[in-house]
């Protein structure tokens, strides 16, 4: 009998799976960003029509958001993550060319993807602390937001690893048709 109950659920399975004809669909599903422990933040209060995930304010504190003379909009939350979103380019070859050539620091870079890199400074034989950056391109609409850490504070591996998470979680409000 139980040999027959599966046979059944296998047949209703497979029937619904295949339910839907020769249709094509042409919806394009946009795969959604979740973090644990992350909440959406808006920041259109500050000029930018944009959401971004940020560590939990029940955990980690309120997000301390500032939009710089510069127009570079701060995101800080807590003593582990910052970062900055402004208007640019993202030209992560330019960077990496830049980091070639500096003077002062020897840079590596950790970690290289087509939107985003991370990588670590260092100042030989000075007993300064070795700095770890990322830059991520966000690209959306007709718009182009560099993202990077806030360059003031220091970040371990781990949170600039979870920062960059967080800015690939970059999008554009939805605004509803009336």
């Amino acid at each position: 009998m139980k040999k027959v109950a599966y046979l059944v659920a296998i047949i209703l399975g497979l029937s619904i799976a295949s339910c839907g004809g020769n249709e094509e669909s042409t919806d394009v599903k946009v795969e959604e960003v979740v973090l644990k422990g992350y909440e959406e933040l808006n920041l259109s209060e500050w000029g930018f029509n944009l959401t971004v995930m940020v560590p939990q304010a029940d955990f980690y504190g309120k997000p301390e958001v500032t939009l710089t003379e510069s127009g570079t909009l701060e995101v800080v939350v807590g003593l582990d993550f910052g970062i900055e979103i402004m208007y640019g380019d993202g030209d992560i070859e330019l960077l990496k060319s830049d980091l070639k050539t500096d003077l002062i620091f020897t840079s590596e870079i950790l970690q290289e993807e087509e939107k985003a890199i991370i990588y670590s400074q260092n100042i030989p034989d000075s007993g300064v602390k070795t700095q770890n950056h990322f830059l991520f391109k966000a690209e959306i609409g007709t718009d182009t937001y560099e993202v990077k850490d806030v360059r003031d504070s220091q970040y371990g591996q781990g949170m600039i690893k979870k920062m960059l998470e967080a800015a690939k979680t970059l999008k554009a409000i939805e605004t509803k048709a009336v």
